[in-house]
């Protein structure tokens, strides 16, 4: 009890000397005083009160030493207290303004990464997460020897690999609401934007059962030529990738009835020729 008295004692006196020394550094004038104090916050990680303080005086040493040390310690600030889109763009005005220092590699790449952690969950908004790619690839590009960019090439696959899950499940909305035309575009869209993603397999069998059921299930006379067509070609796609396939039971189904389906159409098409041939001898 005693023990736990004492430490609850110790940490209300060092609450009470950051708040005064705080207090002082903002009623001070002397920038000399306040960059000592602000330092005193960054080296003890009280990231929040080194911030306020780098921020107070950051335009008295514009284009000093002094200057060039506080941007790159308000950016890693505001990093270590996870502002992650401020520190972002922080590092990369510290790189770009001060493109000969010794941390600007350094500055670019936690720049690039700062973005990256700044990318939301799948299926929220992605700007963030473009925007991280491109900063990414800005930092290869800028410094193609650094031993960063194994690094930075690892999260570009992921972010990749997230825009690839937004448009796949954007895709299986339109597909479950029965859009299946735009479900079928869509599907098609995630093979073509990403050719190599993991969610091949899946997208293309999506993309068959999508064709499938608008051709058979959601078109005029005169649109199902071309799409039972499209179906068709899109499952000999899919068995041609992926013989062995889970879905080969299913996507021989599909292209049992798109057969019949194929065949009755024929036959009607048949029958509606002959009929215009008849009526044109009877004229």
């Amino acid at each position: 009890m005693f023990k736990k008295a004492g430490i609850l004692m110790f940490l209300l006196v060092v609450l009470a000397s950051c708040n005064k020394r705080m207090e002082s550094a903002m009623k001070s004038s002397d920038k000399d005083y306040i960059l000592q104090i602000a330092n005193e916050f960054y080296d003890e990680g009280k990231w929040v009160n080194a911030i306020e303080l780098y921020s107070k005086i950051s335009s008295a040493f514009s284009g000093t030493e002094e200057g060039t040390d506080i941007a790159y310690k308000l950016a890693d600030a505001n990093y270590k207290d996870r502002s992650y889109r401020l520190a972002g763009h922080q590092f990369k005005t510290f790189y770009l303004t001060h493109p000969a220092d010794s941390r600007a590699e350094e500055a670019a790449f936690r720049s690039a990464y700062a973005f990256y952690l700044d990318s939301p969950v799948y299926n929220r908004d992605q700007k963030s997460t473009y925007n991280a790619i491109d900063e990414l690839q800005l930092f290869i590009n800028n410094y193609p020897e650094s031993s960063k960019v194994e690094e930075a090439n690892g999260y570009i696959n992921e972010l990749r690999q997230k825009l690839e899950r937004k448009a796949f499940e954007i895709a299986k909305i339109y597909y479950k609401t029965m859009k299946y035309k735009a479900a079928g575009i869509a599907f098609d869209n995630v093979l073509e934007d990403y050719p190599d993603t993991q969610l091949r397999e899946e997208a293309m069998m999506y993309s068959l059962r999508s064709k499938y059921e608008l051709a058979v299930n959601y078109s005029r006379f005169e649109d199902k030529n071309l799409r039972l067509q499209n179906a068709m070609t899109q499952h000999r796609l899919f068995t041609k990738a992926y013989p062995d396939s889970e879905f080969t039971e299913e996507a021989g189904k599909i292209m049992t009835k798109l057969q019949q389906d194929w065949d009755k159409y024929k036959a009607t098409e048949a029958k509606i020729e002959q009929s215009k041939i008849t009526a044109q001898t009877k004229d």
